[in-house]
């Protein structure tokens, strides 16, 4: 993720080429092609324009501009803290869908055009152009792709069937229609990248009704290991509430077994109980409660704990098609918890004897960070000398990012050394979030977890079963004794 950038300049036309050049840079660094840059800059030119013309009239003032890259875009804010403005006025654009004037004009020519008055600290737009893909032009879905509203019918027989040639543009289509440009996992709104990855990333079950597709599941393989994680579930709007999800469920499930995949896993919202509810429901052993996974801006309706303004959980559970018995290194401080995990999920477990051996001389740490949900993830496979040192360089690392979450997974398997990496761990505000099954060449891993941020919420989910609310206890515990250590 590039740095944002942000300039101050006095309300005069003039200065109105710098923040243009600016602009126009970033675009290049973000690979943003010359049409969706020509649209940024006349876009935020527009907004100037606007702010010295209305905003101060002739008087002297300033405006801001901030320019913010993320993986699929770039979000541009333009401050200014002049005559405040009717938030009516901006609602009632576009007043005009063929004029090319004003904000109508920026209307067409951005993804998304936002205001907000700050009061004393005046008012701010918004702008967000994605880099543009096959989706994110009109030639791209051709009358032939249904979809239409009008033509729908939701009374209308549905099927469920796997993926075929040929329905890579209505998923896109499908993403599209219910996240429009928000949707994190980008490449699906890439048709062309569908067809190519099928099989080899992933595998979709699709809904299908009256030739068109009304409902996308997939299992998601994890590099390196024999699991896949279930998600980009997503039912067209018209036909909600018809048991879609559920049916489609039972086929990806029935086609992971049918690949010779060990599990696959799931990450519930922790916000309700409905998701928790049915992956009991299909034999879903829960194992981890992950928390701050979610973004805090999430809302849904009539669900007051997402008003908290706080990243809210996920409660990861295992379906298991094969069960091997497992030896492992177990950390004396979470031994009792681990044991419990295992007995939930049937899996037989023995405790590895730590044989006497010298200590590496190479330590082995991999980190993932993820800028679209500012979230970082280390995985620990060996103990060796400098471990500390380079732990917590990497840590000093990621927390210089900003992350709003730091997630740890230690080998339980590869690791003789386990109490000393969890005692520095643990020292360092790390505690425990649960087992994470065959998570990398089919060994398990012990996941810890750090918050990095306020905004993390630590009651703003409910718990479904017994052995989550014994979970969740668990975790407040170890996390306030963590507390005490750092």
């Amino acid at each position: 993720m590039h740095e944002s950038v942000t300039l101050k300049i006095p309300a005069e036309h003039r200065y109105i080429k710098l923040v243009n050049d600016a602009v126009e840079d970033m675009c290049k660094v973000s690979l943003l092609d010359r049409k969706d840059s020509q649209a940024l800059t006349e876009s935020v030119e527009e907004l100037i324009h606007n702010a010295i013309t209305h905003a101060y009239k002739g008087e002297h003032g300033y405006i801001q501009i901030a320019i913010h890259p993320f993986k699929t875009g770039i979000r541009i804010d333009v401050h200014d803290w002049g005559i405040p403005m009717s938030v009516e006025k901006h609602q009632s654009v576009p007043l005009d869908r063929k004029a090319s004037e004003g904000f109508n004009r920026i209307y067409h020519l951005v993804d998304r055009f936002e205001y907000k008055n700050l009061g004393k600290e005046g008012k701010k737009f918004t702008i967000i152009k994605y880099a543009s893909h096959p989706l994110h032009t009109d030639t791209a879905l051709p009358s032939s792709v249904p979809g239409r509203e009008e033509q729908a019918d939701p009374e209308a027989p549905v099927t469920i069937r796997e993926f075929r040639e040929g329905d890579e543009e209505r998923i896109a289509y499908l993403i599209y229609k219910n996240y429009g440009h928000s949707y994190i996992k980008d490449s699906f709104y890439y048709p062309q990248k569908i067809a190519q990855e099928h099989g080899k990333t992933f595998y979709s079950i699709v809904a299908e009704s009256q030739g068109r597709i009304v409902g996308h599941f997939a299992s998601i393989l994890v590099p390196e290991s024999s699991i896949a994680e279930i998600g980009i579930v997503v039912v067209d709007p018209l036909f909600k509430g018809r048991g879609i999800m559920n049916r489609m469920i039972k086929h990806v499930l029935k086609k992971a077994e049918e690949i010779g995949l060990d599990a696959v896993f799931g990450e519930a919202i922790m916000y309700h109980v409905f998701s928790q509810r049915s992956n009991l429901r299909h034999g879903f052993n829960e194992s981890a409660l992950m928390l701050g996974k979610t973004p805090a801006d999430i809302t849904l309706e009539n669900n007051e704990l997402t008003k908290a303004e706080k990243r809210g959980a996920l409660l990861v559970g295992y379906k298991f098609f094969h069960i091997y018995e497992k030896a492992l290194y177990l950390p004396k401080v979470y031994r009792k918890q681990i044991k419990k995990t295992y007995e939930n999920a049937l899996i037989p477990v023995q405790k590895r004897k730590k044989e006497e051996q010298k200590i590496p001389k190479h330590i082995f740490l991999h980190y993932d960070f993820d800028p679209p949900t500012n979230i970082a993830t280390i995985r620990i496979d060996r103990y060796g000398k400098d471990f500390k040192h380079k732990f917590l360089l990497l840590v000093s690392q990621l927390r210089a990012k900003h992350c709003d979450m730091i997630y740890a997974d230690v080998s339980l398997e590869e690791i003789p050394q386990i109490d000393k990496v969890i005692r520095i761990m643990n020292k360092r505000g790390f505690f425990y979030c649960g087992v994470m099954f065959l998570w990398h060449r089919k060994k398990d891993y012990l996941r810890l977890q750090l918050k990095h941020s306020d905004k993390v919420g630590s009651k703003n989910y409910v718990c479904y079963s017994d052995f989550c609310k014994a979970l969740s206890a668990y975790i407040a515990k170890d996390e306030k004794r963590c507390s005490s250590l750092s």
